[in-house]
């Protein structure tokens, strides 16, 4: 009944404190982010840390962190708010930011207090750096029973072997949130949550991945070959299940983020197409006034508010402490694959205009393509809410 309640009094109405920040980033991302991504290189192969240093003047280089160590302390809804005007204007960029909040989410979960305060300032304040979530295998994916990667205890710590494939951010970052079983014969009850420095001995990048999306996002493969981790390393060791459990609750949080970042790229390419439907004219009136154009702009909005209320209502769902799994699930599924949609509808409208190497429009088609795959292929969330609700 208490749910119920609350579930009445849902309100999607922005706060005047979220207003002023959502203007404040659609202002930083307007004009400086922006002209700079348009101007960008994608054979510049050096790491620019200016972009982060323009966010992190706004501490929003990883949101909700809490502002008891530097943070901001967003909810989820206001963080989402933010990724999707980052998306809007850099999706790759928000990829980067939404990598730093998925690899904090189990510190914020189930943290001890020395590992908050030793890690957590590092990804705030003007010269905030960034952290890896690793957990994809070459072999095994997001199946865990295919899992390689071993801790093995040790006198003082633990004995890590194995290795992490597209580990995004790895390159740049401060440490790495890594999951590894610490029982080979039972892999999901031992599986186990890790926090390790980046330059940690016996971690090294094994590959660098050149990609055709999320331009700025970095990706490697991880190898740890007798990396020493100290016993302070590891969250809840002698609780069975627990890494699993961190694992399932952040990857139910992340996926709003991507949901977020799905509407982002949907909504930029709306603009661009609208934009051209006004100005582009067709025997005698601007394309817009076409009836087929018309519709497909309208089809266009409509999904994509759609995709911003389903992400919105997972994200409150989240904050207010609710079961969100299915929700967030759906958002994600639903919104990466309107993000797809919205802007094969948008190069449709441009015409030969959106094949334009390196154009705007034809790089958030590519990255609105790879949302499908990443935070748990689509199929794999309609495996989860299947599962629940069927």
């Amino acid at each position: 009944m208490e749910k119920a309640k609350r579930g009445i009094l849902m309100n999607f109405a922005l706060t005047d404190e979220q207003r002023l920040l959502i203007e404040q980033v659609r202002e930083l991302c307007i004009n400086e982010l922006q002209p700079y991504f348009a101007s960008r290189q994608k054979s510049e192969l050096e790491f620019d840390l200016w972009p982060l240093r323009l966010l992190g003047e706004l501490n929003i280089v990883c949101p909700t962190i809490p502002k008891e160590y530097g943070g901001l302390g967003l909810d989820i809804i206001t963080t989402a708010l933010v990724i999707e005007e980052i998306a809007a204007c850099w999706p790759g960029l928000a990829a980067v930011i939404d990598t730093n909040l998925h690899a904090v989410q189990p510190l914020l979960l189930a943290g001890s207090p020395e590992q908050k305060e030793k890690y957590l300032p590092l990804l705030t304040g003007p010269d905030a750096g960034l952290a890896s979530f690793a957990f994809t295998e070459t072999t095994g994916g997001s199946d865990i029973d295919a899992m390689q990667t071993c801790a093995r205890k040790t006198k003082g710590g633990f004995i890590i072997d194995g290795g992490k494939d597209y580990v995004l951010n790895a390159p740049q970052a401060n440490f790495l949130t890594l999951f590894a079983m610490t029982n080979q014969q039972n892999k999901k009850s031992s599986l186990r949550c890790f926090i390790i420095p980046r330059d940690t001995f016996g971690v090294k990048i094994d590959k660098y991945y050149d990609m055709t999306t999320l331009d700025y996002a970095q990706l490697a493969k991880l190898v740890f070959n007798e990396a020493f981790l100290d016993n302070d390393a590891i969250i809840k060791e002698n609780e069975l299940f627990s890494g699993y459990l961190l694992l399932s609750q952040t990857f139910d949080i992340g996926r709003v983020l991507v949901g977020a970042t799905s509407v982002g790229i949907a909504r930029a390419a709306y603009e661009i197409a609208k934009n051209y439907a006004n100005e582009r004219f067709q025997f005698g009136r601007p394309l817009k006034r076409h009836q087929a154009v018309a519709h497909d702009l309208v089809d266009m909005a409509t999904k994509i508010q759609m995709a911003r209320l389903m992400t919105w209502q997972a994200c409150w769902l989240i904050d207010q402490g609710d079961d969100y799994t299915v929700a967030s699930a759906m958002a994600k599924f639903s919104a990466s694959q309107i993000a797809q949609e919205v802007t094969l509808k948008a190069s449709d409208i441009l015409a030969s205009r959106a094949y334009e190497r390196g154009s705007f429009i034809e790089q958030l088609s590519r990255d609105a393509r790879v949302l499908s795959t990443i935070e748990g292929a689509n199929n794999i969330q309609k495996n989860i809410i299947a599962s629940l609700i069927l």
